[in-house]
């Protein structure tokens, strides 16, 4: 059950970590806002790892004194392994309950961080800004001009290995 979840959370945070970044200014403070809640996520998985953690090495011990006891019975001792039978049944009971309840954490935890990941999406398309069509002769640089912005922060917004590698017919983004 443990490396399951183990699994899960490394999951989950591999997709929060490999998430876009958005990059226009009106943005910084949603941004901010979405860095703090996927701080909190990564604060409840690790609270979630401990106590699963925690609980499931205090059901090995339980069964393992389940077994030691069984192992030290009388053989005509049938109310003692009546008991442990009982209690075994009510351990195995309370691992589903937490193996269940993993899976409702895993899920909600699931569900917030796609929520994340997808407003996190690229500010294009957002209303935050202008499309431009980039013409025959236009460089970056001039169309940064005409706009008021930098070509860096064209660069950025629109995802470009450099400001040299727009294309006649090319949209850009031109974030306000």
């Amino acid at each position: 059950m443990v490396p399951c979840m183990k699994t899960h959370v490394t999951i989950l945070m591999i997709l929060v970590v490999g998430a876009g970044c958005v990059t226009t200014q009106q943005r910084r403070s949603e941004q901010a806002s979405r860095e703090r809640d996927i701080e909190a996520l990564r604060a409840d998985v690790y609270r979630i790892k401990e106590q699963t953690g925690s609980a499931s090495s205090g059901y090995e011990q339980v069964y393992a004194d389940i077994e030691r006891l069984r192992r030290e019975q009388s053989d005509g001792d049938k109310e003692l392994a009546d008991r442990l039978d009982k209690l075994e049944l009510r351990l195995r009971e309370q691992d589903a309950a937490l193996d269940a309840m993993h899976k409702q954490i895993v899920s909600e935890l699931s569900r917030k961080m796609a929520a994340v990941i997808k407003s996190q999406a690229p500010a294009s398309g957002s209303g935050y800004g202008r499309e431009h069509v980039v013409k025959t002769g236009q460089t970056l640089s001039e169309i940064a001009s005409a706009y008021g912005v930098t070509v860096k922060t064209l660069v950025r917004a629109n995802g470009l290995k450099d400001a040299n590698s727009i294309r006649v017919g090319q949209k850009i983004f031109i974030p306000e």
